[in-house]
């Protein structure tokens, strides 16, 4: 009699557990999405902590920042601006979550000062893009990468740093040409803000890259 009573409660047993399983594995996927979709959605709501400034104060920072390193290059050419020493500006785009929508952030930019020369020949350029990797890693940069192409005819130096974004210079042995760029941080356009037309193209209209000059001896 008493296995009679036993064996039904064991049954139940079992299937209680089962049952706690399987909401269990059903149960965690469903927090995980909830969890994903909450997160998203704060940082949906969240503006990006770009700070607030006008294209050209952008400009000027990017400016100062590759005359800095074309005098540590040592380049004697006098660059105006133009065709080749010239302003843009790009798109940002949030971080985490926010990144899989693929949407830009409105009112903001990213602008970049780029510069390049041409007739730079290795024996210049080389020396050159390492006296400019060891000033930048002295100021604070990180060196991301110093390296050329497997032949030797491309070299590249990238650098970055928390808050002032990226420096980037290249040579090619085609034509010794010489290629600078100053890419700073996104930052929020006021009056681009205030207008439901505008686009990162917008920001540096008007405005003309500074001069690089080379440094008086």
């Amino acid at each position: 009699m008493t296995e009679d009573l036993a064996q039904p409660s064991t049954s139940t047993s079992a299937a209680k557990w089962l049952g706690i399983a399987l909401a269990t594995i059903v149960g965690i996927p469903v927090l995980l999405v909830l969890a994903v979709l909450v997160t998203y959605g704060v940082q949906r709501a969240t503006p990006e902590d770009y700070p607030k400034a006008a294209p050209q104060t952008m400009a000027d920072r990017a400016g100062a920042r590759s005359q800095e390193a074309y005098d540590v290059l040592g380049f004697d050419a006098t660059l105006p601006g133009g065709e080749f020493n010239s302003l843009s500006a790009g798109y940002c785009y949030p971080d985490g979550l926010e990144s899989a929508a693929d949407e830009s952030v409105d009112g903001a930019y990213a602008l970049s000062h780029q510069w390049h020369l041409t007739d730079v020949p290795e024996s210049e350029a080389l020396p050159a893009m390492r006296r400019l990797r060891d000033h930048l890693k002295t100021e604070g940069w990180d060196i991301v990468s110093f390296d050329s192409t497997p032949s030797g005819d491309n070299w590249t130096l990238r650098t970055e740093r928390d808050g002032d974004g990226r420096q980037v210079y290249e040579w090619y042995a085609d034509g010794g040409r010489f290629y600078g760029g100053v890419h700073a941080e996104c930052a929020y356009d006021r009056a681009q803000a205030k207008d439901p037309y505008a686009s990162p193209d917008d920001a540096t209209a008007g405005l003309t890259a500074a001069t690089l000059r080379p440094v008086t001896r």
